[in-house]
Parts: C-alpha cells; structure tokens; sequence
C-alpha cells in the first residue's frame, strides 16, 4: 500500500510540473503595433473653418483632423496640444498630465468637436470645454478626453512654413499661421540676453520673454515656462534658424519652441562675429554660484528684488545706521580649462550712497570655503557704477586669458565704516570663452 501511495505521488508531482511548464512561455507576446492605424473619420471641417465659427458651445456634429506639431513633454506647454492641418492650427485644453504619451508630436489626431467650445484666448484661436467663471475656456475632463480625441496615424512628418520676422510681424495679416510650426531663417537672440538662462526659475517667474532679431534688427518675443525642463539651458550665441509655435496675446506675436533643438543657431552672427560659450552666465537668480563669507559685521550679501532685470545680489553695511562690515561674495570654482582664444569676464554694478568701492580679486588657491584669508588673491581692474543712483553699469572687458586651464575663483569684496555704508548691487556675471 505504501508503495502505491509513492508511486501516485510520483505521478502527481510529475504532473503538476508538466502543468506549470507548459503555462510557461519562453517569449511574451508583443502588444500589436498601431502606430499605423488610422480610424478614417469623416472630416467635416478644415481647422480654417472652425476657427471661423461663432465662439460658444459646437453643437453640430463637426469633426477635424490634424497633426500634432506641439505637445507637453518639455514642460514649456501644460495640459494643452497644438494641432494642425493645411489651413491653420489651434489649441485644444485638456486637463490631463503628461499628454505627450497619448498625444506627441507628430500623431494625427480626428477631434469630434460637438459638446466641445471654440474660442480665443487674448485673440489665440483654442478648443476646450466649458467655460469658467471668467469667460476662458476650461480643459476637456480626463475621463471624457477619448470621447472627443481620436488617435490615429504616428509618426508623421511635419513640414513648417518658411517666413521671416516681417511675415509674422501682424498676427491680424498673418492669422493663416497661428498655431503653426513655423521656420524662420537667419535670426538670433539679442545680444543682451545671449547667454542667459531660456528662463527664470518658476519661483521668480512662471513666464520668462526672450527676444530673437533677425540682421534688419526685426525682432519678436519667445516666451519659455520657467517649468520647462530647458530653463536652466543658455541662450546660443550664434544665428541660424528657428522652429517654433507661432501665436499671439492679443496683437502682440509670440514664439513657443518645443525644446532646444528647435534653436538651431551655431552660424555666425549678424555682425559676422563667431558664436562665443559661455563658461558662466549668472543673473543672480540665486547664490547657488557663490559662498557668501562674513569676515566683520552682521549684514551679508544677499538676493535683491532689484537688478538688469531683477533680481541681483546685494550688500549694503547700512542696517538703521551704518556699521562696519568686511564680506565677501566668492564664486565657487570656474573651471577655465578649453581651447580658448579669449577668455573675458563681465559684470554690472549699481551703487548708491558714501562709502568705500567694491572691489574685485581672483584666487588660484582658495580652498573653495571658509575665510578668504588663507588664499592668494590677486585684484582686477573694472569699471563701477559712479553715478550715486543704481544705474547699472558694465565692468568692461575684463582679460583672464592668463588663467586658461586653471580653475579660479572670482571674488567681489565689501567694506563698510561706522561713518559710511554704501550699497552695492551686482547682476549680469559672465565669463565668455572664444
């Protein structure tokens, strides 16, 4: 009887593994591909058409198609797309995240427009949901997204209108365009902005404008979310061509890009000079570039809501009175190392108020923290403001080609007297590599 037993259970186990195994595959199944489908919904409207319909609720049944030519994966648009076809674009609101997975550049999309509002936002044709308390349209509820948002066909190819500056200049004459992927050839940031961040830390700014110019001095505004995961990148120098959104905030142009790699600026510029790197290019958004060392005093330098634009870093000894005070502002370590021709610092000063000047010193040798007195600092000649009323000033050109291949650290020094404190202000840092 036991032996029985042990031969049933052999049996049964030899089973179960059989079982197991042969439920088992050694390869998944791959889900179907799709990205070649297209559901073939009858287009009623061109996007033309729709934009000329009356703002309200679409109670007809009115479908249009289109690409996407802009989609939310840089974070420079939220909870909204752009499409288009051959007559023109529009913005469709949807208050859903991450829209790019569903919905990226480049896939056709069908939208079955009934129950949906056409309107404008500040005169930029958009198509959305109800609107709120204060007239502007809403997005199209997550849940209901699929019951008006058709996928179709991806990837497509999307071919941008060549124009220039003086195409776009009157969104009333170039309406055909809004909400379009545009190329506009030969233009570069001003040189002002050239080297700043795309935009200002969303702390300071949710919206930070830009200007690019072409070589007539025709210039219009690129407005980039400080959200957008390029904010911290600089603006190129050079010239070239850029993609991006047309569209307007009243009658007033503006340019959205997708992301950096619709800035396809490494030409020469305007004035034939080479593009030029920059090693720093510091707004004094923050001190996250600097330590800040208090030798003498209580006061310290810190970020002011003032600046070229604001904000900048300030210091001032004057706190109700004037006290005395030694601080200084130390840069962490700029590594200059590269195949430089030049190598140029800049900055601009403000001042205001009796008291000693601010110099300006550079060290091969700090440690990096702590008391700038056990490092070799050697000073730099600049330019100040001397006005006696905060009027920024450039430093001038300031030569550090010596310093090629080594890593120094710049260093702006504050004093102030019981008799005199004047305040300093500071904006604009850079150290350009040609």
């Amino acid at each position: 009887m036991k032996r029985i037993l042990t031969a049933a259970l052999g049996i049964l186990t030899i089973g179960a593994l059989f079982s197991v195994s042969s439920c088992v595959k050694k390869d998944f199944d791959a889900p179907p591909d799709n990205s070649g489908y297209d559901p073939q919904l009858p287009v009623t409207h061109t996007i033309a058409q729709l934009q000329a319909m009356t703002p309200g609720l679409i109670d007809t049944d009115v479908v249009i198609a289109g690409i996407v030519v802009m989609d939310d994966k840089s974070g420079n648009y939220y909870k909204k797309i752009v499409i288009q076809d051959a007559t023109g674009g529009i913005e469709i609101l949807v208050d859903q995240y991450s829209l790019y997975n569903d919905y990226p550049v480049g896939r056709k999309i069908y939208v079955k427009c009934k129950g949906l509002f056409v309107g404008a936002y500040n005169n930029n044709p958009q198509l959305g949901y109800a609107p709120d308390a204060t007239g502007n349209l809403t997005g199209i509820p997550t849940v209901l997204s699929s019951d008006y948002l058709v996928k179709a066909n991806y990837p497509n190819t999307i071919v941008p209108d060549t124009l220039t500056l003086t195409d776009l200049a009157s969104p009333n004459a170039a309406k055909q365009y809004l909400n379009k992927l545009v190329a506009i050839k030969n233009v570069e940031f001003i040189t002002s902005q050239v080297g700043l961040p795309y935009a200002q830390l969303a702390t300071l700014a949710s919206v930070t404008e830009r200007k690019i110019e072409d070589c007539d001095g025709k210039s219009m505004v690129m407005r980039n979310s400080g959200y957008a995961k390029f904010q911290p990148f600089l603006l190129p120098s050079g010239k070239g061509t850029l993609l991006a959104i047309y569209t307007r905030y009243r009658d007033i142009p503006q340019l959205y890009i997708r992301d950096t790699s619709d800035v396809q600026f490494s030409g020469k510029r305007c004035d034939g000079s080479e593009p030029s790197a920059y090693i720093i290019n510091d707004g004094f958004e923050s001190l996250n570039n600097w330590n800040v060392v208090s030798v003498t005093g209580d006061q310290k330098w810190a970020i002011a809501q003032y600046g070229n634009p604001k904000p900048c870093a300030a210091m001032s000894g004057f706190s109700g009175s004037n006290f005395a005070n030694e601080d200084w502002l130390i840069s962490k370590g700029i590594n200059l190392t590269g195949n430089y021709n030049t190598i140029t610092m800049t900055f601009e000063s403000a001042a205001k108020y009796a008291g000693n000047p601010l110099e300006l010193y550079i060290s091969t040798d700090y440690s990096g923290s702590g008391a700038p007195g056990s490092a070799t600092w050697v000073p730099l000649t600049a330019v100040y403001d001397q006005s006696g009323s905060f009027t920024f000033t450039n430093s001038g050109n300031i030569d550090l080609l010596s310093y090629k291949n080594k890593t120094v650290y710049v260093a702006f020094k504050y004093t102030s007297t019981t008799s005199a404190a004047k305040s300093w202000e500071l904006d604009n840092f850079r150290i350009k590599g040609e």
